[in-house]
C-alpha cells in the first residue's frame, strides 16, 4: 500500500477517535456529572499508566523492529514472539502490582469493583498488536476494526447507562470492546505469522532488551507528564478536579490524535528510507510532514483557544464552566506536541537516537514533578493544564535542539513564515464573527465553516505548490502498477 494510502486511512483512523468518542462524550459528561466522570477518567487513566509500563517501549520499538522484518514471514514471526513474550511476562508482573494497589491504596480500596474492571482492561491490551499491524503498513485494517467497534461501543453506551450510578457499566463495555479487537486480531494473526514449534526453539530476546530498556526509561518519563498527569491530580486534588481537567484533555488528545495520525503513518517508511541509504527521499517526508502539522495545527490551535467556551458549553454542558480555562491553557498542546511528533518521533526515533530522545523526556519528567507539587494543590485542574503546557513546550524545545545536530532545519523555516501568514484570515473570521453573534452554537458552526473554506482556498486555489494538494492528487491518481502484498 502507497504511503499516501497510508496516511489516508491513519488520519481516517484518527478522524474516527476524534467524532466516534464526541458522541458518548457529551451524553457521558451530562449523565455522569464531573464527580463521577472523574472517577471514571481516574481509573482508566490508572489502568492506561500500567499499560503503558507494560510494553516497555513496544509501541514504539516493536513498530521499528517489524517495519525491518515484515518481508520475510520467518524473521517477522520470530521478532512477533521475542516481542510479544516480553510483553507478556511484563503484563504479568504488573498485574500483581495492580492487585496489591486495589486491596491496598485507600482511594483504589474504596471502589474495587471499578478498579478491577480497570485490571481486565490493562490485561486486555496484551493483545491489543497495534505495533504489529503498524509495522506491516496494515493501516486500512487498524482503521476498519477501530470503526466497526467503536460504532458497537457507542450503541452499548447509550443503551446500558442511563444515570451516574451507571459509571462501572462504562469501564465494563471498555472490556468487552478490548476483548472483541482481540478475538479479531487472533484471528488476522495466523495470516502473517507463523505459529510452529520451530519458530519458538531460536528466539533471541535479549537482543531486544537493551534498546527497549532505554526505551521504557524514555516512556516512563514522558509518562510522568503525558500520563500519570491525570493520577497525580486525583490524589493531590479530588475527583470533581480530575472530571474538569481530563475531559479538555481528553478533548486537545483527540484533536492531537489526527496529527499524530500523519507521523505514524509515515514511520515505517522515513525508517526504511533512512536505512536504505536514501537520504534525500527521507528529507523530503519530513518536510511533507512538517507542512501538514503546521497547516492544520495553527488554525485548529487558534479556534479551541478563541472559542474554548463555546467548545465547553456544547460537548460537556454548562456544568463544565471551570473546564474553559485550562482548555484555552492547553489548546497550544495542539501543535507543541505535534511538532514533538515530528522531531522526536519521525527524525530522532527514525535516526535511533534514543539517548537523546531519553535526556529530552528526563528534562520534561523533572519540570513537571515540580511543577505538580508547586501548583496543583493550590490550582488545582488549572495548575495541572500550566504543568503539562511548560513540560511540553520543554520537551519540544530539547527534541528541535538535538534534531538539529542531524537535520538541516534551514528549509524548514520558510514554511513556518507561510503558515503563519496564512493563519490571519483565521484571527478575522473568529473576531469578526464573536463581535456580530452572541448564539454560542452558532458562533462555533460558522467559524468552523469559514475556517475550512480558508483552508481549501488556500491549499487547492492560492498556493500554487501546497503539498496537502499534491498528496491529495497522488491519493486519487490510479496506478498503473499493481502495488506489491505485505508479505
Amino acid at each position: 500500500m502507497s504511503t499516501q494510502k497510508n496516511v489516508f486511512y491513519n488520519i481516517l483512523f484518527a478522524v474516527a477517535q476524534v467524532f466516534l468518542p464526541l458522541i458518548t462524550f457529551p451524553y457521558l459528561a451530562r449523565t455522569l456529572g464531573p464527580s463521577y466522570l472523574g472517577s471514571l477518567n481516574f481509573a482508566e487513566s490508572f489502568a492506561r499508566y500500567f499499560v503503558l509500563l507494560a510494553a516497555v517501549g513496544i509501541p514504539v520499538y516493536g513498530v521499528r523492529v517489524i517495519a525491518k522484518n515484515h518481508h520475510d514471514k520467518i524473521a517477522l514471526s520470530k521478532t512477533f514472539w521475542e516481542i510479544f513474550i516480553i510483553n507478556f511476562i511484563m503484563t504479568m508482573i504488573l498485574a500483581l502490582v495492580f492487585i496489591i494497589c486495589i486491596f491496598y491504596v485507600p482511594k483504589l480500596a474504596a471502589d474495587k469493583g471499578l478498579f478491577t474492571w480497570s485490571l481486565a482492561f490493562f490485561f486486555c491490551q496484551l493483545f491489543l498488536f497495534e505495533w504489529l499491524f503498524a509495522g506491516m503498513n496494515q493501516f486500512k485494517f487498524i482503521a476498519l476494526r477501530y470503526f466497526f467497534i467503536r460504532l458497537l461501543f457507542i450503541i452499548a453506551v447509550f443503551v446500558f447507562i442511563k444515570n451516574n450510578t451507571d459509571y462501572h457499566k462504562y469501564m465494563s463495555l471498555q472490556v468487552g470492546a478490548s476483548i472483541l479487537v482481540g478475538l479479531i486480531n487472533l484471528k488476522y494473526l495466523y495470516q502473517y505469522i507463523h505459529f510452529d514449534k520451530a519458530i519458538f526453539k531460536n528466539l533471541n530476546i535479549k537482543q531486544h532488551i537493551k534498546p527497549l530498556f532505554i526505551l521504557f526509561l524514555t516512556l516512563f518519563s514522558i509518562s510522568i507528564y503525558l500520563s500519570l498527569d491525570t493520577v497525580l491530580l486525583g490524589f493531590l486534588a479530588d475527583n470533581e478536579s480530575v472530571g474538569y481537567y481530563a475531559s479538555v484533555l481528553k478533548l486537545n488528545k483527540i484533536i492531537i490524535a489526527v496529527l499524530a495520525a500523519i507521523s505514524a503513518a509515515m514511520f515505517p517508511k522515513i525508517t526504511s528510507l533512512y536505512q536504505q541509504g536514501e537520504i534525500e527521499k527521507f528529507t523530503q517526508m519530513i518536510q511533507k510532514g512538517f507542512y501538514f502539522i503546521l497547516s492544520i495545527g495553527i488554525p485548529t490551535t487558534l479556534i479551541v483557544l478563541s472559542c474554548a467556551p463555546q467548545i465547553v458549553l456544547i460537548v460537556l454542558g454548562p456544568g463544565f464552566d471551570r473546564s474553559i480555562l485550562p482548555l484555552q491553557i492547553t489548546a497550544p498542546l495542539i501543535l507543541i506536541v505535534s511538532m514533538s511528533s515530528i522531531f522526536g518521533f519521525q527524525i530522532l526515533n527514525a535516526l535511533s537516537k534514543d539517548k537523546e530522545i531519553l535526556i529530552s523526556a528526563i528534562g520534561g519528567m523533572v519540570l513537571s514533578i515540580l511543577l505538580t507539587f508547586i501548583l496543583v494543590r493550590q490550582f488545582k485542574e488549572n495548575g495541572e493544564a500550566i504543568t503539562i503546557l511548560c513540560t511540553e513546550l520543554v520537551v519540544c524545545a530539547f527534541f528541535v535542539y538535538y534534531s538539529a545536530k542531524h537535520y538541516n532545519m534551514k528549509p524548514l523555516l520558510p514554511l513556518i513564515g507561510e503558515q503563519l501568514l496564512a493563519a490571519i484570515p483565521y484571527v478575522f473570521f473568529i473576531l469578526l464573527v464573536k463581535y456580530f453573534i452572541e448564539q454560542p452554537y452558532l458562533q462555533l458552526a460558522i467559524i468552523s465553516v469559514l475556517s475550512i473554506s480558508w483552508f481549501f482556498i488556500l491549499h487547492f486555489i492560492l498556493l500554487q505548490h501546497s503539498i496537502i494538494k499534491q498528496e491529495f492528487l497522488l491519493f486519487f491518481k490510479k496506478d498503473k502498477t499493481k502495488a506489491p502484498l505485505p508479505i
